[in-house]
């Protein structure tokens, strides 16, 4: 079944001197996304397009560090193209924070839009410290900037972006609580090399959550030109670093009945109940650097397994369809839970989840 998506421009605004996302007045950003599998298994064909754009290239900006002079506070803009429509594209695209599905079974598209106030942070991977001149101020290189409406075509809005011509621009959303959790970002001064880390944690099986706190994506925007008080970028490619899966679940013995769902806990199927068996990586690191491009960077899970990957259902409510964020894996078999009112149901699948892919599948358990 061939599956319809809409993608939404976007228009990112940074008014004023402060935060970063240094980016041009006309901007080509091409952003890959969940493509989609069809329904009625775990293991499926997978219809995937990833947009690479020479542009990726783009952001291979000057190695040598720049002095301390040319390095400002800029308002910056940045500017998205037209897209292609959703049957050129033959993809989804999902930069925003709110996702929503449509159509009927078999034939569900995935809307998406940003929202006002949501963040993306940044960090200028061309310096290696945040500067400070005779004044004794802080210049800071990271940041966020906030979306200021609703809706398809968004503008951001920053204050006091320091940056400078050639300069990259790491882009990440959902932005990382790095001034309470400094932990989650960690930037190498000697490399120009940083990593930080995402959680599938805390799950609860609704689209809206999974937007907000679960719908990892990365990009980065080159300085192409600068002005004493402005900044213009231009943003190739922001993708998806993780898989989205949608399941219903059913008892193999009435195969045409959903369960409701009131939890389910996921994780890798070891044979003979070894230790691993039932448990899922928390925890997953985003390895970036500069000079490296978009499509080289991916989610790399942690090792340490201590649980299942839970996903708890909203008090008061029994779905029968979950949504859940993977870390993109090959040829992996997982062992699922489900606790429906008072039964346990359990299964395995195998599965290849890609990144930026979206998956539709209906289990039966036993």
């Amino acid at each position: 079944m061939k599956k319809i998506y809409t993608q939404p421009r976007i228009e990112t605004v940074a008014t004023a001197p402060q935060q970063i996302l240094c980016a041009s007045g006309g901007i080509q950003a091409k952003i890959s996304g969940y493509s989609t599998k069809t329904s009625g298994g775990f293991i499926q064909s997978v219809i995937m397009g990833i947009v690479c754009s020479s542009l990726l290239m783009l952001g291979t900006a000057c190695s040598q560090p720049k002095q301390q002079a040319e390095l400002k506070p800029r308002t910056l803009i940045v500017q998205t193209s037209p897209q292609p429509s959703s049957q050129e594209r033959g993809i989804m695209r999902l930069p925003q924070a709110t996702i929503t599905e449509n159509g009927n079974a078999g034939e569900e598209t995935l809307d998406a839009i940003w929202s006002a106030d949501d963040e993306v942070f940044y960090r200028n991977l061309s310096y290696s410290y945040n500067y400070y001149y005779n004044d004794e101020e802080d210049k800071p290189l990271f940041g966020t900037l906030r979306a200021d409406k609703d809706g398809s075509v968004a503008s951001f809005s920053g204050e006091r972006v320091w940056c400078d011509e050639e300069n990259q621009l790491a882009l990440i959303y959902p932005a990382p609580d790095v001034e309470n959790h400094p932990e989650l970002f960690t930037f190498h001064a000697t490399s120009l090399t940083a990593e930080y880390t995402i959680s599938v944690a805390g799950q609860d099986g609704t689209l809206e959550t999974l937007a907000e706190k679960y719908h990892h994506i990365y990009g980065i925007a080159s300085v192409v030109s600068v002005t004493e008080t402005t900044a213009n970028a231009e943003l190739a490619e922001m993708k998806s670093l993780m898989t989205v899966c949608k399941f219903s679940f059913v008892d193999e013995k009435a195969p045409n009945t959903p369960l409701p769902i009131s939890s389910l806990e996921i994780g890798y199927y070891t044979a003979n109940d070894g230790p691993n068996d039932g448990k899922y990586p928390q925890k997953g690191t985003v390895s970036i650097a500069h000079n490296t491009p978009v499509e080289s960077v991916h989610v790399e899970p942690t090792e340490e397994l201590t649980s299942p990957l839970t996903i708890t259902t909203p008090t008061g409510t029994t779905p029968t369809e979950v949504y859940v964020a993977f870390f993109p894996a090959d040829g992996v078999t997982y062992k699922f839970t489900v606790t429906s009112g008072e039964n346990t149901y359990t299964g395995t699948a195998t599965a290849t989840l890609n990144e930026g892919e979206y998956v539709v599948a209906s289990l039966k358990l036993e």
